[in-house]
């Protein structure tokens, strides 16, 4: 490892670096904390589910306790509104009261413990915690995908001690939430190593911890390079450990049929909505529409184009994701060919542009550049010709997070009865009529995909179910008398 540095976190909205400095973890207090969380897993693995259900309990009381300085550096780090702030911060505490219920159900307990007599054999087989669980903070959520999201407050609810690798660019908003945790925990009387927290503005601490024998499981939210780079770390371990990735999606959405004229504007402000809100910052924005080349269709293309174009522009929430993306809209803006590029206005020099494309689905089959994703305010709209343009791009496309299709759902051929089984085959979730962002918290919740969405499509991400990822099964085999 590199010897230990200082950095500063960001303020989109005054664009300048905020006056604090931190400083990364040195491999000593690293190595502190590892052994803290190794002694702690074994006092988590018995604990009773009342006992951890109390803890999260304790955990949300006090991030209410500490709301108003947790929203101030919030703000100050990330530039989104005190709103988001607001459903962020609900959707938090949510999430940790949801998992407190869930593990005192009759449905997580049956789900933990299976008996079976088998002859003169009792089978009893039980669901154990991994151990010690790496969590890397999200960039774009920095409270709900992060610190106390949703991979640490499951992980917890599994009985496994954790280790938060903070976002840099949310240094502030994680340490704020890591004391606010740590008090939860002395309150609580579970050991320090329960919840651990460790800084870095690079790669160096992310890899240690990752490559660490004592390390059991890994959890990341972020880009495709960054979870590859994960897995890589996990799988060149004398003991590999699996690692839930959340990585890219370019959540493609399809129109199958025109859609009726009194339905054109609201459906073009729903899906600009959710291609620009919160500057297209969403791992389900919708990155591609595919819209039949009709005049129903051209129609509703005008509407997306002209409310995205008007859409309220602002920063992104931080350097590092504003070059990506300006790099990434200069190679779509520079594509040769017959193609509409589209570019909003900016109140600053420091924001970025909503921008649009539209082409025919032949320029769209010849430039690979459109397929992926582009995390901002950009989407593709792509017209095409029949449905079996769409069937071939399906038959194709990378795994996704999600699939969207609006269609009318009185009129059913087999057409779109086998384009739905193809969506089944690359996405996660799909929806029928409606846009796939805001992921809801629930059992029911499906938040994963094929790869590359996910590095493993049979877990969620995202609701009580995501609490499997850090289980494993145990069997205790009796000799009856």
């Amino acid at each position: 490892m590199s010897t230990m540095s200082s950095f500063k976190t960001f303020n989109p909205l005054k664009n300048q670096y905020n006056k604090e400095e931190y400083c990364s973890s040195s491999i000593q207090e690293i190595d502190q904390k590892i052994q803290e969380a190794r002694e702690a897993a074994s006092i988590l693995a018995s604990k009773s589910m009342l006992e951890i259900s109390s803890l999260l309990e304790s955990i949300k009381q006090h991030l209410i306790d500490a709301k108003a300085a947790i929203k101030k550096v919030y703000c100050e780090e990330s530039g989104l509104t005190e709103y988001r702030f607001e459903i962020e911060f609900n959707r938090t505490l949510f999430q940790l009261n949801h998992f407190a219920e869930y593990i005192l159900s009759d449905n997580y307990n049956s789900y933990c413990t299976t008996e079976e007599r088998e002859q003169d054999k009792l089978l009893i087989k039980s669901k154990k915690p991994l151990g010690p669980i790496l969590v890397m903070g999200a960039s774009n959520f920095p409270l709900a995908y992060s610190t106390i999201g949703g991979d640490s407050v499951a992980a917890l609810a599994a009985r496994c001690p954790v280790i938060v690798k903070a976002h840099p660019y949310h240094a502030g908003t994680s340490l704020a939430i890591f004391e606010v945790v740590k008090k939860a925990i002395k309150a609580s009387s579970f050991p320090s190593g329960t919840f651990t927290h460790v800084l870095d503005d690079g790669y160096d601490v992310a890899s240690y911890l990752a490559k660490h024998e004592e390390i059991k499981g890994i959890g990341f939210t972020g880009s495709i390079n960054g979870g590859i780079s994960m897995i890589q770390y996990a799988n060149s371990r004398k003991i590999p450990i699996p690692v839930f990735a959340e990585m890219g999606s370019v959540n493609p959405v399809f129109f199958l049929e025109d859609i009726l004229e009194k339905d054109i504007e609201s459906t073009a402000t729903k899906l600009v909505h959710s291609v620009c809100n919160d500057r297209g910052q969403f791992c389900t924005k919708p990155g591609i529409l595919f819209i039949k080349n009709t005049t129903q269709g051209r129609r509703l293309t005008d509407s997306i184009k002209g409310q995205l174009l008007k859409f309220p522009d602002g920063p992104m929430l931080h350097p590092d994701i504003k070059s990506n993306f300006e790099a990434k809209i200069t190679e779509i803006r520079n594509l040769s060919g017959e193609a509409e590029f589209h570019q909003g206005k900016c109140r600053e020099d420091f924001f970025v542009k909503n921008s649009i494309l539209i082409v025919d689905e032949k320029f769209f089959q010849t430039h690979s550049a459109l397929q992926k994703e582009i995390f901002g305010p950009f989407c593709t709209i792509v017209h095409y010709e029949s449905i079996h343009s769409l069937r071939e791009y399906l038959y194709t496309m990378e795994g996704q997070l999600t699939c969207s299709i609006f269609s009318d759902n009185s009129k059913e051929s087999t057409d779109k009865a086998l384009l739905l089984d193809l969506a089944i085959q690359k996405a996660g979730r799909i929806i029928l009529n409606d846009v796939p962002t805001g992921v809801t918290v629930s059992k029911a919740m499906h938040h994963g995909g094929p790869y590359p969405a996910s590095s493993d499509s049979r877990f969620t991400a995202v609701g009580s179910d995501s609490i499997k990822r850090f289980l494993r099964d145990v069997t205790i085999q009796k000799k009856c008398i």
